[in-house]
């Protein structure tokens, strides 16, 4: 069910941004609403919003969206180099 979700998010137009899906918790149960999430997130980018990243939660999965955009660098706070050096951190 994990790959049908990572699909379903990879087929969803997000035209001017590129969306990433972190999966945290999952079940047996099919998520219906990551679509609506995703398009309604991406509606309040472009009307002003600042954030994101955002954490959907629905039939026991929660799933992290981090949306960036394409026609800019990545602001340092999302960068995967962060997540890389904290993870390392956590290693040692």
């Amino acid at each position: 069910m994990i790959k049908d979700i990572l699909s379903l998010v990879a087929n969803i137009p997000t035209p001017q941004f590129f969306v990433t899906a972190d999966i945290i918790k999952h079940s047996s149960e099919e998520p219906k609403g990551i679509e609506h999430f995703i398009l309604q997130k991406l509606d309040d980018i472009k009307n002003g919003a600042k954030a994101r990243k955002y954490a959907f939660r629905e039939s026991g999965w929660q799933i992290n969206f981090t949306f960036f955009p394409t026609n800019q660098v990545v602001d340092k706070r999302y960068a995967l180099m962060n997540k890389m050096i904290k993870e390392k951190k956590k290693i040692r």
